[in-house]
């Protein structure tokens, strides 16, 4: 099985500081996402996923959250059995991501705690956390999981380094399970974090890591889709 980790705002400088080697992997390095205006999660894992640049065709649309890609549209057209969970721009869970996005505002109008905030962030993660090991038992060509986790604490907690390095730290026990199952792994960011105080913005790069060379010191995160089709048959 291939399989791809896409850890939203996952920053790269945080993975090595932490030490996540199943993160890391053998081969790891920062994408180059200067193709765009704005690092914005919706329109970097669109053009990820149709590996092309997505972003004049998303902003047209008032909510961005509402674009959704066809499969064929995708890197998962070239393969029989797939599944992908939670993928922004094509699977994504609607509700869950606009009520963490409403708990932020939230948070910032003095009405919502960190607290608060942390928790429903944590649920959603169990959520997918489940849903993607019990489809890592299942026979399939190509698997995506989708963990937002390091951005939505991030945002409010980026400047906390011990509470983010136990974010990363459970990213990484997750990067471990794949690793010692034996698949072919992806993990990929959409963005990173940079710190403004306690909170967290994106970064104008993300973070990349593979189990198998690949030939790009410094890849466009719309050449994955390449990358992904000529190392999963």
């Amino acid at each position: 099985m291939f399989v791809i980790l896409g850890l939203d705002g996952l920053e790269y400088e945080y993975v090595l500081e932490f030490n996540c080697r199943n993160l890391m992997q053998e081969y790891y390095g920062k994408t180059d996402i200067s193709m765009f205006k704005e690092p914005r999660t919706v329109v970097i894992w669109s053009s990820f996923l149709a590996g092309r640049n997505l972003e004049e065709e998303i902003l047209k649309h008032e909510d961005l959250w509402s674009f959704r890609l066809k499969p064929e549209q995708t890197l998962f057209s070239g393969f029989k059995r797939w599944k992908a969970i939670d993928v922004p721009g094509f699977t994504h869970k609607y509700e869950e991501h606009s009520h963490e996005r409403r708990l932020l505002k939230g948070f910032f109008d003095s009405k919502v705690t960190i607290q608060e905030y942390d928790q429903v962030a944590l649920e959603h993660h169990k959520e997918n956390k489940k849903e993607f090991l019990e489809a890592l038992q299942q026979d399939l060509d190509i698997l995506m999981g989708y963990f937002p986790l390091a951005d939505t604490i991030g945002h409010l907690s980026f400047g906390v380094k011990t509470k983010m390095k136990i974010i990363y730290r459970e990213l990484d026990s997750i990067a471990a399970i794949v690793r010692s199952a034996g698949h072919r792994l992806l993990v990929i960011s959409d963005h990173g974090m940079k710190p403004v105080g306690r909170f967290g913005d994106h970064s104008n790069y993300g973070f990349w890591s593979t189990n198998f060379k690949v030939d790009v010191e410094r890849p466009k995160i719309t050449q994955f889709r390449m990358i992904v089709e000529a190392n999963s048959k």
